[in-house]
Parts: structure tokens; sequence; C-alpha cells
């Protein structure tokens, strides 16, 4: 007997909101506990389906977990993206110099990740893959990472002359991209230390400023 469409449309969004929920449970156990420690019976019950899904969907644990790092690597990805979107735009025409361009990508970088809604279990992973980096790495370094490395070497080399693929440069880029990344990243130290309740709009936008002021002193001085 032929499926009625309307009976295979249900499946198909059963089928896909299963592995949803086990792209969302593995992200969380997998931050956990990292994806030595998590199995395949604990991911299942977890997500309220079977073992045999897992491997339907992803091929074992293993396909599991190189989707979950997709997913974490795209959205990551995307904050970047669109943290930088304004200072790959054509600039030069408003009167801007390179170091003027620089300080403008430190402070849309920093506001950017300020703002961006990244999960803690996101966060977790990635300092986990950081820390003790698995072959997964290379899709979170090429994927989301380098790309940004190469738009703030860019940008160092068009303030500063040094050579674009050069150590110093490197160095200098590598830098700034530390410092953007700190106050979202450390949030709950900086507001110790600056005994903050949280990040209200102003605070972030001083944060955004005195980033984009130092990178742009420290670049003029090079």
């Amino acid at each position: 007997m032929t499926e009625q469409p309307g009976h295979a449309d249900t499946r198909l969004a059963k089928g896909q909101q299963t592995r949803e929920r086990l792209l969302d449970e593995a992200l969380r156990l997998f931050a956990l506990r990292g994806p030595e420690a998590v199995g395949t019976r604990e991911l299942a019950r977890a997500a309220g389906t079977n073992i045999a899904s897992i491997a339907f969907h992803f091929g074992g644990k293993e396909g599991l977990y190189r989707a979950v790092i997709e997913r974490v690597a795209g959205e990551l990805s995307e904050v970047y993206r669109a943290a930088l979107a304004e200072a790959a735009s054509d600039s030069e025409t408003a009167g801007e110099n390179p170091r003027q361009r620089a300080r403008r990508a430190m402070a849309g970088l920093t506001l950017g990740l300020l703002h961006a809604n990244r999960s803690q279990w996101m966060s977790l992973l990635l300092q986990r893959e950081f820390i003790a980096p698995t072959a997964s790495f290379e899709t979170i370094y090429g994927q989301a990472i380098e790309p940004v490395l190469i738009s703030l070497g860019r940008l160092v080399a068009g303030a500063t002359g040094l050579e674009d693929n050069g150590l110093d440069n490197k160095i200098l880029a590598f830098s700034l991209f530390i410092i953007a990344s700190a106050f979202s990243r450390n949030k709950q130290t900086f507001s110790r230390f600056a005994d903050l309740a949280d990040y209200s709009s102003e605070i972030r936008a001083t944060i955004g400023r005195v980033v984009a002021d130092f990178a742009e002193t420290g670049l003029t001085r090079r």
C-alpha cells in the first residue's frame, strides 16, 4: 500500500525533531564531560529516543560528535562574520585611514561578541577543544577562527606596514582576537574585577570603545 503524502511528511518531521534533540543533548553532555565519557545509551536516553536513531542519523557517536562540532563551528562563524561585516566594507571613501579602520573593526568585533547569544554548552565545548583538541578542532579552526584571524591580520598589515604573513603581524592579529574575545568569554571574571552586576548596554559600549582605543593606539605606535 502506498504511503499517504501526509504520513510521509509527519515521519520526516518526527525524524528531524529526533535529530535536533540528539544534537542538543549531545552538545550538553559532550560539553559537560567530553565525548570519551559519554555513551550512546546515555545520549539516546537524554534525547528520548533509542540507540538505533544515533546510527540512523549520524552513523554512530563519532558522527554525532562531528555533527555537533559542525553546528558549533557554523554558529561561531556567523557570530564572527556578523561582527566583522562593517569592517569589511569599503570605508576609504569615508576618509578613514587604515588605523581608524582597524579601530572600527575591533569595536565591531568586541561588541558583536558581547551581544552574541552563545550558550554555555557551546562555550564549554569550545574550551574543551581548545585545551585538549580532537580531530574536530580543525573544523572549528578552519571554519570559524582562521577567517577572522586572517581578516585581523590584513587590518594589522594595513595599519602598521608589517608583512601580512610575518610572525609579528600574526602575533598582533592574534592578540587583538584574544582581547576582543576575552570580555565575552570571561564575563564573570571581569564583572567581579570591575564590581559589575551585569553587562548593561552602556557597559558594553564602554568596553568596545576602550578596546578599540587601545588597539588603535597600539598599532599607531608600531
